[in-house]
């Protein structure tokens, strides 16, 4: 009889050492438990909020969240989707989160948080997008979209929009209904070095430009608001492609990479030709570019 009751402490025990799972791009499961968390690096941060009508501030100590998980795998990785034990979830794009404004709490005001009140705390964001009772994080990586129906030539096609670069700064806000006919929606980036990028319109993007410069090359540039903080160096450098919905805009320069394009974006397309459409609908080799680019004519698979 007495078993019974040393099980229930074992079972205790192990739930209370135990935190959450880690589930990485290429499917392979990271088992984390309380103890392994705690000799971690620890820093100290600050939060204030709201509380019963007043502004409190607290101090807690805890883990940075992105240099931890970077350190557990050299996979790239799109978004951070994480679930509580209640069903609850979260996503965020990691180039919201840096090692500045993403902790994984274990110490509130100098005591040592249990298992189930362990959170995670993203201190540019309200209290509700923090989170207690971790099930899991899951790294997730970049889901591809379909082909595109449209692909138009970005310089001249801008501009028969109406996109004005005259200040050399062009909200992504401006481009929606101007150039992808739509209010919200997922835009990818391609930069030269065909690395790829997908962030939500307005959610990630609300706060975002897009930049050319006196070379004619295009970057995104997030406001000082913006959450987003994109590296030329790790993330995105200048831009070649970018695509929302059924339609998408290419550098003419790179027309002749579309074989590259479909490569790096997963299209399902095999064909060795694309429609060139103008006044009248023309077929030319994929890998070739047409001989006359204007603003009234686009590629079509």
């Amino acid at each position: 009889m007495r078993k019974y009751p040393l099980i229930v402490i074992l079972l205790l025990i192990l739930v209370e050492l135990f935190a959450f799972d880690i589930y990485f791009p290429d499917g392979k499961l990271l088992p984390i438990n309380k103890e392994q968390l705690q000799q971690e690096k620890m820093v100290t941060f600050n939060t204030l909020r709201d509380k019963d009508g007043a502004q409190k501030e607290e101090n807690w100590q805890g883990i940075a969240l992105i240099p931890w998980l970077n350190s557990l795998t050299n996979i790239p990785w799109h978004n951070l989707k994480i679930e509580s034990k209640d069903s609850y979830s979260l996503t965020f794009h990691r180039l919201e989160l840096n090692e500045n404004n993403a902790f994984i709490a274990m110490m509130q005001d100098g005591e040592e948080l249990s298992e189930y009140n362990m959170r995670l705390i993203f201190t540019n964001y309200r209290e509700n997008a923090w989170m207690r009772n971790i099930k899991c994080l899951r790294l997730l990586d970049y889901i591809p979209v379909p082909k595109p129906r449209q692909i138009f030539f970005w310089d001249q096609s801008f501009a028969k929009n109406g996109i004005d670069f005259s200040s050399g700064y062009v909200p992504i806000g401006n481009l929606m209904p101007k150039c992808f006919f739509q209010d919200s929606g997922d835009i990818v980036f391609v930069d030269e070095q065909f690395r790829k990028l997908c962030l939500n319109y307005p959610r990630e993007l609300g706060s975002v430009f897009l930049h050319i410069d006196e070379k004619g090359n295009y970057t995104l540039a997030p406001d000082k608001s913006s959450h987003l903080k994109i590296s030329s160096q790790t993330d995105l450098s200048q831009l070649i492609y970018v695509q929302c919905g059924q339609v998408a805009y290419i550098k003419e320069n790179y027309v002749q990479e579309i074989r590259q394009m479909a490569k790096v974006l997963n299209w399902d397309w095999e064909s060795d030709s694309l429609h060139l459409i103008k006044a009248s609908k023309e077929e030319i080799k994929a890998g070739d570019k047409p001989k006359e680019i204007n603003a009234d004519c686009w590629l079509e698979f």
